[in-house]
């Protein structure tokens, strides 16, 4: 008989019940890829499966699983799997900050972990570095959103591809009333996103719900199993790196921005992107939040009856 736990953890939150849920399981090195899809398909959430790094420099390896596919990287798992790794105090945070290395079918990437005055423990982590792809114009993606081509666009700068690990559209638009009103239109999102062969569409606005955010954002991604994602860490790092990339704010060497996401599914969430510059434009990016565990479990079966059935 197979004991496996689980942590379920709100990502993205600083208390119970808000934020992006997310399965995280510990010592997942026993387990096939089968077995993973098959708890995946179980919790119904995406799920992190923290196991020994294979890498020479990493600290520890993370793999995430949707329901329907195996994902590079996802980055409020990422949050979660380390809010996980610390309230079983598998890692003590400081004040000055525990440095790791993270592996990834990404990448490694720098991992920091801090206790603040309260307790929390503050997660950043260190994104792919944004990549810049081709302007798509904003009839095209009008179309597919429901919403006339005038909303999308600050001044000059219109949608375009990017990624900071996940490859998908960012599309700035004009005024609060567009993109709260978007509703998620599946078939329209999936055909523009298999046009583009890219993952998911982005939206950001510069209106916000908070007085402390700096952008509103919005994330569509049905092809991953969800049509609007609660928060998101890669479609926060793109659109961060979008935004300084065009100079939408006051650019110097480091800027920091916080983005708020979630409001229109309940789960208001936010999150700290730090972007670095240099004479080329936004060159590397990495993202601070919180995470709550909400659950403990464990999952009981037989291997050899599973994989018959399997």
């Amino acid at each position: 008989m197979a004991i496996i736990p689980f942590h379920i953890v709100d990502a993205f939150a600083k208390r119970p019940f808000t934020g992006n849920p997310a399965a995280i399981i510990p010592n997942a090195s026993n387990l096939t890829e089968a077995e993973m899809f098959q708890i995946t398909e179980e919790l119904s959430m995406e799920a992190g499966f923290v196991m020994p790094p294979t890498a020479p420099g990493a600290d520890v390896r993370l793999r995430f699983f949707t329901q329907r596919h195996e994902a590079s990287l996802s980055g409020h798992v990422v949050i979660a799997a380390f809010a996980s790794m610390c309230d079983r105090g598998f890692y003590r945070p400081t004040p000055a900050g525990v440095p790791l290395r993270l592996e990834t079918a990404a990448g490694l990437l720098p991992i920091k972990l801090t206790c603040a005055a309260n307790g929390q423990t503050a997660i950043t982590a260190g994104m792919p570095a944004p990549r810049f792809g081709e302007l798509v114009p904003a009839a095209e993606v009008a179309a597919a959103l429901g919403v006339p081509a005038e909303t999308l666009g600050l001044g000059d700068h219109g949608p375009q591809r990017v990624s900071c690990g996940f490859d998908q559209i960012i599309v700035p638009v004009a005024d609060c009333r567009t993109i709260r009103g978007v509703a998620a239109n599946t078939a329209g999102i999936l055909e523009l996103t298999d046009r583009r062969g890219v993952g998911g569409v982005t939206l950001f606005c510069p209106e916000t719900y908070g007085h402390e955010a700096d952008f509103h954002c919005r994330f569509f991604h049905p092809q991953l199993g969800k049509d609007e994602d609660l928060a998101s860490g890669t479609s926060l790092a793109a659109a961060a790196s979008y935004i300084v990339d065009r100079s939408l704010v006051p650019v110097f060497d480091q800027v920091n921005l916080v983005m708020e996401q979630g409001h229109s599914l309940g789960r208001p969430t936010s999150a700290r992107l730090t972007v670095v510059v240099d004479e080329s434009g936004a060159a590397g990016v990495e993202m601070t939040a919180t995470g709550a565990v909400v659950m403990r479990g464990s999952f009981h079966f037989n291997r050899s009856s599973l994989a018959a059935v399997y």
